[in-house]
């Protein structure tokens, strides 16, 4: 199977729609368990999809800004604060077209010339595969920014499975299943996706050897 860059969906001529949602998430690890609201708002010139979830013992909080061209998403700021008992983690990212700088404040710090392509970041990569999936592809490859330094790394996915059965609450969904792997990292990202839903997450499950990092729909509180 050959594989194709998001760039190839400049020449798509798919049509699909990506409803905004509010929608309760459970994340969890060997070290936290909580629920949170997760948020996708689409408009023509900044979206945006944020997590928030709270507990006596952590606050979580992630936001993406992004545009979307011709079918490629551009983050323009991603954000993360994360302020459990454990660790303590605050980052800001912002993507400057007219200046041509990136830069990030917090934990990791640097400032680096702007990418000449459009990049996606952790969170809003998802809304990319969605529409990789809508538009048909079964394996692609996406442009990712680390966060840590700056840096773009390709990230290969592929649809691994054409119809697993996924369950949230009493209702059963048809889900399909996408894998990330990273080349010389032992760490491997599945992706669960109801096609009733329009491909929507149900499941995000990231495995490494030091950790296992589950995020799973627990109830959809508005759609569309």
């Amino acid at each position: 199977m050959y594989k194709i860059t998001f760039l190839a969906l400049i020449f798509s001529t798919y049509s699909y729609a990506i409803d905004d949602y509010n929608a309760e998430y459970r994340f969890k690890s060997s070290q936290i368990d909580i629920k949170g609201v997760r948020q996708l708002k689409i408009d023509g010139e900044e979206s945006s999809l944020t997590f928030k979830a709270k507990s006596t013992l952590a606050r979580l909080y992630f936001k993406t800004v992004f545009n979307i061209q011709a079918d490629a998403v551009n983050t323009k700021s991603y954000e993360i604060e994360i302020k459990p008992g454990f660790v303590n983690r605050d980052q800001k990212i912002l993507i400057d077209a007219n200046s041509n700088q990136m830069s990030s404040k917090g934990r990791d710090e640097w400032i680096l010339k702007a990418p000449e392509i459009p990049v996606v970041d952790p969170l809003n990569a998802q809304i990319q595969i969605r529409i990789m999936i809508l538009n048909g592809f079964k394996e692609f490859k996406l442009n990712l920014l680390e966060i840590k330094n700056g840096s773009i790394e390709s990230n290969d996915y592929k649809v691994t499975s054409e119809n697993k059965i996924c369950n949230v609450g009493d209702t059963q969904y048809s889900c399909i299943e996408v894998t990330r792997l990273r080349e010389n990292e032992d760490r491997k990202t599945t992706y669960l996706m109801a096609k009733e839903l329009g491909y929507m997450f149900v499941e995000i499950k990231d495995v490494s050897p030091k950790r296992t990092d589950t995020l799973t729909l627990e109830k959809i509180l508005s759609l569309g």
